[in-house]
């Protein structure tokens, strides 16, 4: 039985990632949901840091048990001697995005305020590093460190993108469901905004995972980047808040603009590199 199972991982090594990366994550998540968890670290550790490890877990299994090397795998997290200008990339197109969408939510009349703002470069590059390695990060090590090579030698940079990028948005769908969860809490035209939003971004990460040369940190840098971002955008919690919680109606313009923006950078970067990404073919070890 135990032959067969890995017989037919070997044999499907897309798929049978995407059924470990949701198993194990999703567990993880009816865990804290089931048991009624309050927000604690323990929760987090459950639910944020280790659920985020699942599609890591699912690619490690299913490379394993192909008998390809694990370290090649994770070497590609040290392939940081890259152009700078990916580094540039996958720094600033994320912070455009959060400054522009928090512009688009003050020019609308939203709770904003940038005659408050103020620049903090430590706190955002603490920000950033903590993004990176366990704050979402982490999910770089499945996502584009395995999916989307093995994905765009089938189809291509582009159809590889939005694949995953519409499982990805899927594998979130535990957020949705969380009352804790700010997700869960968003008016619909933000959830909606979400999932487009997510598929755009995904074309983004592939773009500059293939164009830094496969390289999974440029990839956790992005994601990390851009779940730090949103920090930067200076809310007048006056307005922002109604009786100590987020006003998720006044902010939904924010949302929405987000996810229009990361479709505008998406639709440039594939004008200008094609729809192959810059994909290169990989050589398995």
């Amino acid at each position: 039985m135990v032959s067969k199972i890995g017989e037919w991982i070997r044999g499907h090594r897309v798929a049978s990632f995407f059924i470990l990366a949701y198993a194990v994550s999703w567990s993880l998540d009816a865990v804290v949901l089931v048991l009624g968890m309050e927000p604690s670290w323990t929760r987090w550790i459950v639910s944020g840091f280790l659920s985020a490890l699942g599609p890591a877990i699912a690619a490690g299994v299913v490379l394993s048990i192909s008998g390809e090397s694990l370290r090649n795998w994770l070497g590609r997290v040290g392939r940081w001697r890259v152009h700078p200008k990916w580094y540039a990339a996958a720094i600033g197109i994320p912070l455009i995005v959060a400054l522009g969408s928090g512009a688009v939510l003050q020019l609308v009349g939203g709770p904003v305020d940038f005659a408050s703002f103020a620049f903090a470069p430590v706190s955002l590059g603490i920000g950033i590093i903590l993004g990176t390695a366990i704050g979402g990060g982490q999910e770089e090590l499945g996502w584009r460190g395995f999916a989307q090579p093995e994905l765009q030698e089938q189809y291509g940079g582009l159809r590889a993108a939005v694949i995953l990028g519409v499982l990805w948005g899927g594998w979130h769908l535990p957020l949705f469901l969380d009352p804790t969860a700010i997700h869960s809490q968003w008016p619909p035209s933000s959830q909606l905004a979400y999932f487009v939003g997510i598929v755009a971004f995904s074309i983004l990460l592939a773009w500059v995972y293939n164009g830094s040369g496969g390289s999974t940190l440029l990839a956790m840098l992005m994601h990390g980047t851009e779940n730090a971002a949103g920090g930067l955008v200076p809310l007048d919690l006056g307005r922002a808040l109604v009786e100590g919680v987020p006003n998720w109606v006044a902010l939904a313009p924010m949302n929405v603009s987000h996810a229009v923006l990361l479709w505008l950078f998406a639709l440039v970067v594939i004008s200008a590199a094609g729809t192959g990404l810059l994909a290169r073919r990989e050589r398995r070890a």
